[in-house]
């Protein structure tokens, strides 16, 4: 599974908006929206359903979110610590 996939996941699902979750990420709209369609094939589940102007969170989506966000954040965190590592200043 791609890792930038969930990340677009996790930050749709806190934003519960493509657009704020796109200008989060540094990206398009319409590429956020084709993550999000990847990931509906791959778990077969709509993720999100249209109400008002807004989007809410499916059942499943809400439970994916539960299980992959400790998992996701320390990924991310680690990649971070990884890429500022300097073996000059390090003990």
């Amino acid at each position: 599974m791609d890792l930038n996939l969930l990340k677009a996941f996790d930050v749709v699902m806190n934003t519960r908006s493509v657009n704020e979750a796109a200008v989060s990420l540094g990206v398009s709209a319409p590429a956020v929206s084709h993550t999000l369609n990847r990931l509906r094939e791959q778990y077969q589940d709509p993720l999100f359903i249209r109400q008002g102007r807004g989007i809410v969170p499916t059942n499943f989506a809400i439970e994916l979110h539960a299980e992959i966000q400790e998992p996701l954040i320390r990924l991310l965190n680690g990649a971070k610590s990884r890429q500022a590592f300097d073996p000059s200043t390090s003990q």
